[in-house]
């Protein structure tokens, strides 16, 4: 920290020499006058926390002196030494600002506690006004913390900083990670066009350099006390400014720009304190919309996935936190396709609401039977529907898990034809043929951004629709890659080999036994 710096004034050299030497052994920085006009010099280049000065001296005298040094540094302390003390005249040196009062000729011992007392009391003054203008803020938590919009947080941010600041401009930038930028989120006192255009790059422009560094920025006066940043307060008129950055814990959001123009007073660390409050308080809102809107996101999406995957698959598919549009890989899977038999003729004998809720209870329990394997299902067709194991939730053995799915969908087929069979004979001509296959596939979505399917691609989709178009009634047909993955744990028969629609030549055929 560095060392307190006092100001000594006093046209007696004995007196300046001894409060030097004392004052700068208790380790305080100390200049000295020997008038009030000389000290006034001093302080126009120099900062300084207290003025110790003798009441009366030639020209003008100390009371005159530290009221004119007050007048442009409002929080000097003074100290005020006579040698013509009274009781009254200590009264109007404190009630002019003095902090302290000592008597001539005083004991080394005296200036030193008379010093300390004042800075002490000059603390706790600050302290008081500091925590009078910081403890409303903290209320401002419950508006902030409520929002349900980023918006809402943004706005509010950017009035409770106009009302504590009296800043004619304020914008709040965020960072877009898609295009690398700062933009203009919210806005006070700046054209639509502005907000609407204005780009920044992380380092660049004052801003960027904020959001950069990741720590706040004073600009007071105007292009002739700050060259460095002379184009910025040039263009805008702008006599005082505060950049401060957006940060959370682990990163910055972006950046808060606080502008006076034209007129107005300087900012201060005062004000720095004042809006890591606000902000503070402000970004804790932000992040919380951020995971309410996440947390509404991904449950928009798990209902999305569960259309179609079981909900464990649907929970791991969302817990990756990846983009639906980037899902896709190559995968080693196993396709299940099922098709109704003689389906398409009972649309002539039978309404469309009831054929509509027949596949309603047949879609219903064959999706049970698929999930139960931790099967997914990618879509129904008309009468059918596709279905594949493997992924992406990891299956130890995808053609034993699918085809103990295809026997159970025929059991569970067969009680529901039972059941409508019993109200509309129609449906007594009806069956369920399956078809299986395995083989390298495309896994992912496909589609456009509007509109896009979680399927699979690949010959050995082909496949296994073929199959289940050639399977009779109840019977399970699969290729020899399924076969070979099952081993002797299903009753497998080989049937005669058949040349598919679609393909250049046969191919092994193999039935599986209920």
């Amino acid at each position: 920290m560095n060392p307190k710096r006092i100001l000594v004034v006093d046209d007696e050299e004995m007196i300046v020499n001894l409060c030097c030497r004392v004052l700068s052994n208790e380790g305080y920085e100390v200049r000295d006058a020997s008038n009030g006009e000389e000290a006034m010099r001093l302080a126009s280049t120099e900062k300084f926390n207290m003025v110790v000065t003798d009441m009366l001296m030639p020209g003008i005298d100390g009371l005159e002196t530290f009221l004119a040094l007050r007048e442009k540094q409002h929080d000097l302390i003074g100290v005020m030494i006579t040698g013509h003390g009274t009781i009254d005249m200590a009264i109007q040196a404190m009630d002019r600002g003095f902090s302290g009062f000592i008597r001539k000729p005083f004991p080394p011992l005296e200036l030193i506690q008379v010093v300390r007392d004042s800075f002490r009391k000059s603390d706790l003054v600050e302290e008081n006004t500091r925590l009078k203008t910081l403890l409303p803020l903290y209320s401002l938590g419950e508006k902030f913390i409520t929002a349900q919009t980023r918006k809402e947080v943004l706005d509010g941010l950017i009035e409770t900083v106009s009302k504590q600041t009296d800043a004619q401009r304020i914008s709040a930038m965020l960072y877009d990670e898609k295009e690398d930028c700062l933009k203009i989120a919210a806005a006070k006192g700046m054209g639509e066009e502005v907000v609407e255009t204005v780009r920044i790059k992380p380092g660049e422009n004052i801003a960027g350099q904020v959001f950069q560094k990741g720590d706040p920025l004073i600009i007071n006066g105007g292009p002739e006390e700050n060259p460095k940043f002379a184009s910025f307060l040039k263009s805008n008129d702008i006599v005082a400014a505060i950049l401060f950055p957006l940060k959370s814990r682990d990163r910055t959001l972006g950046v808060l720009n606080i502008s006076k123009v034209g007129k107005g007073s300087p900012f201060s660390s005062a004000d720095i304190e004042m809006l890591s409050v606000i902000c503070g308080q402000a970004v804790m809102a932000l992040e919380n919309v951020r995971v309410m809107d996440e947390r509404e996101e991904k449950v928009r999406m798990r209902t999305l996935f569960e259309q179609y995957v079981a909900p464990e698959v649907a929970g791991m598919l969302i817990s990756h936190g990846q983009n639906p549009m980037e899902i896709g890989d190559i995968k080693k899977l196993t396709v299940l396709f099922a098709d109704i038999r003689n389906f398409t003729p009972l649309v002539q004998h039978l309404s469309l609401e009831t054929l509509r809720s027949f596949l309603n209870d047949f879609f219903g329990l064959m999706t049970e039977e698929i999930f139960r394997f931790k099967g997914t299902l990618d879509k129904f067709m008309g009468d059918a529907l596709l279905a594949f194991f493997g992924a992406p939730i990891p299956v130890s053995d995808p053609g034993h898990a699918a085809v103990n799915s295809a026997i159970l969908m025929n059991d569970v087929f067969d009680k529901l034809k039972d059941e409508w069979t019993a109200k509309y004979q129609a449906l007594n001509g009806i069956g369920l043929g399956i078809g299986i296959s395995s083989g390298e596939l495309f896994l992912g979505n496909v589609g456009s951004q509007k509109r896009f399917d979680y399927t699979v691609i690949g010959t050995d989709v082909n496949l296994a629709q073929r199959l289940a178009s050639e399977a009779p009634s109840g019977q399970i047909l699969i290729t020899k890659s399924v076969k070979d993955e099952l081993g002797s744990r299903f009753n497998v028969t080989q049937e005669s080999s058949r040349l598919l629609k679609g393909l250049e030549k046969s191919i092994p055929v193999f039935s599986v036994a209920r």
